[in-house]
């Protein structure tokens, strides 16, 4: 199959990034992966999503640290890699995995770095303006009015710093993605036509 197999999506919190996925998935009539690699890491680490999460928000290390630390084994050396790093590790072995299973739409987890390679990876970012997602937020994921702002920086700090934690670069910069969607804008909808539409085009070229 020539041109895009893969679509990754990064997105802001509340942007409607992880349903625009599902909307490309199933007009693809590929799976869709998101929390799912976040929990199958968690299982084979032997652990719990949530103590995933917690860890990402409460460790700096760097992965690419990590990398250049496991490079070290060959030398004889032990390497100094942290519990976040290790199951970081995990989630990049498992998205290469998925890869190989054939062609999908994974969101989050750094896929599109992880999978950077390939040619044949469209890369996406979903974002939407303040109101937009506050009200999203409080719409579709039953946030309290008053905790909506915290939840909103919460989440993109963590996905930011997780990002580069992983990347070395920056999260949210149009320079790191082949598209860049407004939904609040656009629509969710429309988001995802256009992703779909990019796909089917590359496969026609």
């Amino acid at each position: 199959m020539k041109g895009y197999r893969y679509v990754t999506i990064e997105r802001e919190y509340a942007s409607g990034g992880a349903q625009v996925g599902q909307l490309v998935g199933q007009a693809l009539g590929v799976p869709v992966y998101g929390r799912e690699i976040l929990e199958m890491a968690a299982q084979e680490g032997g652990t719990t999503p949530e103590y995933m999460e917690h860890l990402e928000e409460t460790d700096t290390n760097s992965l690419l640290y990590s990398l250049v630390a496991m490079a070290k084994t060959t030398q004889g050396q032990l390497p100094q890699i942290s519990q976040t790093d290790q199951l970081n590790l995990l989630e990049s072995q498992i998205i290469q995995r998925l890869a190989q299973e054939g062609p999908c739409v994974l969101v989050g987890r750094c896929a599109g770095w992880v999978l950077r390679e390939r040619q044949d990876v469209l890369q996406v970012f979903v974002h939407a303006d303040r109101e937009t997602r506050l009200r999203r937020a409080q719409e579709e994921y039953g946030v309290s009015p008053d905790k909506a702002p915290a939840v909103l920086h919460r989440y993109d700090h963590r996905r930011s710093n997780f990002y580069h934690a992983n990347t070395g670069r920056s999260w949210s910069r149009r320079e790191g993605y082949h598209l860049v969607l407004d939904s609040g804008l656009l629509g969710v909808e429309l988001c995802a036509r256009i992703v779909e539409g990019a796909v089917q085009a590359s496969r026609e070229a």
